[in-house]
């Protein structure tokens, strides 16, 4: 009898436990490789997030149709969407938080650890620290004209993210990292966080000729947008400038790649180290 009150008082709990982004997640890890799993929920989020207008569907359709093949079980499937729910209210519950709303970066760096190595990004607070010490007043615009800051080696996002609290809403945010699933984070980080005039590229940042593809993020078009040949990347143009400066063969791009105002490779000049 007390047993099966035992029993009772846990079903019951459970039942009422509130799910999160990381309890729902580590439902994969019974069956799936748990880094796989969340490098796949970045893929199809970022997949979800580039939808084309003129179809309804995700410009990236295939991608998203071959990443979620491997999940054959029904539940496994559905936990996807529910995980994005979760992320999403996480991430507005904790707009104000002292400990930030990275909640990927967060997992990423508790749970997904490579040959045994695990990655740590910024804590927050010297994000935040490091945010107002550097956009103060006086940096904030720049001839009227939005600051272009760049972190090149972004991880998550997170310094970013505190960079965009700290200052103008309408500067623009740059991230590169070599690490592809860094990437994505950044990119769902800075799309969920409102950062609608940013880019993040994958790639080396010492030798940004290594392109491997980029994210760029918007309000109009709404939603991320993976590009594939450096050309096509505002912010290859704007770092490979800021790296070598001007050159006389070197075709002009324009400045401000969201409104087309302004010509030049002076542009990369513009970039702002954060």
């Amino acid at each position: 009898m007390i047993l099966c009150a035992i029993l009772l008082i846990k079903l019951i709990f459970m039942s009422t436990k509130k799910e999160t982004f990381a309890s729902l997640i580590k439902q994969f890890d019974y069956r799936y490789d748990l880094r796989e799993a969340f490098d796949d929920f970045l893929t199809m989020t970022i997949c979800a997030f580039s939808r084309n207008p003129e179809t309804g569907l995700s410009f990236d359709e295939d991608l998203y149709l071959k990443t979620i093949t491997k999940y054959k079980e029904e539940e496994n499937r559905k936990l996807f969407p529910k995980l994005l729910s979760c992320l999403v209210n996480e991430m507005d519950e904790r707009l104000e938080s002292s400990e930030g709303f990275d909640v990927l970066g967060e997992f990423y760096e508790l749970n997904t650890p490579k040959n045994s190595k695990s990655q740590f990004f910024t804590p927050w607070p010297i994000c935040q620290f490091m945010a107002k010490a550097t956009m103060d007043e006086s940096q904030k615009t720049e001839n009227n004209r939005p600051l272009l800051i760049l972190d090149p080696a972004c991880g998550s996002g997170r310094m970013l993210l505190a960079a965009s609290r700290a200052s103008n809403p309408y500067n623009e945010y740059y991230g590169v990292d070599i690490d592809h699933c860094c990437a994505k984070m950044a990119a769902i980080n800075f799309f969920l966080g409102g950062l609608f005039k940013s880019e993040v590229m994958c790639a080396d940042a010492l030798f940004p000729e290594n392109f491997t593809l980029s994210y760029r993020i918007s309000m109009l078009p709404f939603g991320i947008f993976k590009i594939e040949e450096k050309e096509k990347s505002p912010l290859w143009w704007l770092y490979n400038n800021s790296m070598k400066g001007e050159k006389k063969n070197e075709p002009e791009k324009p400045f401000d790649s969201w409104t087309g105002k302004g010509t030049g490779s002076n542009a990369g000049s513009q970039l702002k180290l954060f």
